[in-house]
């Protein structure tokens, strides 16, 4: 199989599978798993701060399955990207999830 067509097929899949990706992502498995999700933005001396259950912010960062204009895939609000710039090592070749958490203090 050529790999378009690899992550082509992967890509359906992770759009079928969003909420599964992103509770595993922002909630985590097992024991440890968070119920709670805190922000807290400190400027100067004004501090906001949130708490909200996990599902709540799992809904909130959720959305359409998608490519980002840098070709980044966008899963809703958390945008995924491949790690790099480690020099070579094999850590280069993971991936990275960032999400804004002061978006949930609007």
């Amino acid at each position: 199989m050529y790999p378009a067509k690899m992550f082509f097929n992967m890509f359906l899949k992770w759009k079928q599978n969003k909420i599964l990706i992103l509770n595993n992502i922002l909630k985590g498995r097992g024991q440890f798993a968070s119920e709670w999700f805190l922000v807290i933005l400190r400027l100067e001396s004004n501090i906001e701060w949130v708490l909200k259950p996990i599902n709540e912010v799992i809904n909130f960062y959720g959305g359409e399955v998608m490519f980002s204009p840098q070709g980044s895939l966008k899963i809703g609000k958390v945008t995924m990207q491949r790690k790099g710039g480690d020099g070579g090592r094999e850590s280069a070749k993971m991936l990275q999830f960032k999400i804004d958490p002061t978006l949930l203090l609007k």
